[in-house]
This record gives structure tokens, sequence and C-alpha cells, in this order.
């Protein structure tokens, strides 16, 4: 398995990903974007050529990292590729001064005790956050 920066070409089997592994949807053009805006912190895990992770995240004022996306396919959770995707976003971001890390995640996602272990705390809730209605946890790590 190989952690890489994510590449234009790559982004018909990424979009392909995100809808076998997210519950939202989105357009190609914003991942376009993200990745015009800053490229070493859009990051895309490979095996066997295959997309099975991708981990993307902005840096905005304040000295803060909003991470938009870390999914990974369900078969290699728990190997420390999700933890590595952060870890280099993070490591990405220091340039910027970065001293706050942000996401958003779904109050029913299993993905709440993983950026727990992370360090993250939970912050604040957004009723109705997602497209399907369900709350989003707004969480958060000091650097």
């Amino acid at each position: 398995m190989n952690i890489e920066i994510f590449q234009v070409s790559d982004l018909d089997q990424m979009m392909v990903f995100l809808d076998d592994n997210l519950t939202e949807n989105y357009e190609k053009k914003v991942f376009l974007t993200i990745h015009q805006r800053w490229p070493e912190g859009f990051l895309i895990v490979k095996d066997h050529g295959n997309i099975i992770g991708v981990g993307c995240g902005a840096i905005l004022p304040n000295e803060k990292l909003r991470i938009l996306i870390l999914a990974l396919d369900k078969k290699f959770q728990g190997r420390g590729l999700g933890k590595e995707i952060m870890s280099r976003m993070i490591k990405a971001s220091e340039v910027y001064g970065v001293r706050k890390v942000t996401l958003e995640v779904r109050k029913d996602s299993d993905a709440i005790n993983f950026y727990r272990k992370l360090n993250f705390s939970r912050v604040d809730i957004l009723p109705c956050y997602y497209q399907d209605g369900c709350d989003g946890i707004v969480m958060e790590r000091q650097l």
C-alpha cells in the first residue's frame, strides 16, 4: 500500500471510491479546487493501483487545518493508515503555522472513537448537518 499525493488523473477512480464509502455526494470540481489550493494536503492510498483511502484538508485563517475528508475502505481499517494520513496532513500544514485541527464527523460514526484516539475532542454539534439529516459533531485538536 502506498500513500501518495492526489493527481488529477486519480479523480474518476476516487469519485467511485467515495461513492462506495461515504454517504455524502460531492461534485468533481470541488476536489479540483481543493487540490489546486493545497496539493500537499490531498492524499490517496492505493493498493495494487486501486484507491482504498482518501484524505484531504484545507488551510484556514487563524492557524487552522480543517480535515475535509478522511475515508478508508473498511477492509483496510485498523492498520494505521488513517493515522498515517492524518499525520502527513498535519506535518504538511506545519509550514503554515497551523496550531489547531478541526473536522466534522457524523454523530453515528465509528470514526468518533478513532478521532478520540488521535486526541480530538468534541466541541460542538451541528444539527442536521449531513445530506440525510444526520447531526454532525465538530471535533478539534490543539497542536
